[in-house]
């Protein structure tokens, strides 16, 4: 189960750089940075790692206060999954 997340990760990945690997080999046509690009990815990387605090918290607050219904665990099998 772990390889096949891993091969679908690698997969979409692949297919997700193919236009950005069509458009470095086209360099009339790439677009040069500009001036607050470094500022850009200040903010994007800070609204990512904002996000990921807020879904850490939200987390964290519903495992302490024990907020995991029965219905949301996974159903137990009539075997084990080991082959």
């Amino acid at each position: 189960m772990r390889v096949r997340r891993v091969t679908a990760t690698l997969a979409g990945a692949a297919v997700a750089l193919t236009p950005a690997l069509a458009a470095a080999q086209e360099q009339s046509r790439a677009l040069s940075a500009t001036d607050d690009v470094g500022r850009v990815v200040l903010f994007t990387v800070l609204g990512f790692v904002g996000m990921l605090l807020v879904a850490t918290v939200g987390y964290l607050y519903r495992r302490e206060r024990d907020l995991g219904w029965d219905f949301q665990k996974p159903d137990a099998g009539d075997h084990d999954d080991t082959h």
